[in-house]
């Protein structure tokens, strides 16, 4: 069971913005994406099969995401 994830893009001024991809793979429903950003301000999730939650922001900026079993998508976050 594995969570993994990519960032394909970052924008970094003032506000930095991360784009990626995440995968759950083998029963996994979610993991965590760690941003490097002190406040994540919004999050945007898309999926072909459901939409997933943020469940938290943790220190550090980690995003942490719940997903139905075996799900693929896309990210987008933002913060500083």
């Amino acid at each position: 069971m594995a969570f993994t994830y990519a960032v394909t893009q970052k924008d970094i001024s003032t506000v930095r913005t991360i784009y990626g991809t995440y995968a759950s793979n083998g029963g996994s429903t979610g993991g965590a994406i760690a941003t490097g950003m002190k406040k994540v301000l919004h999050s945007d999730f898309s999926s072909a099969t459901a939409t997933p939650s943020v469940v938290s922001v943790i220190s550090g900026g980690t995003v942490t995401l719940t997903t139905t079993a075996n799900q693929t998508g896309t990210f987008q976050i933002v913060g500083f």
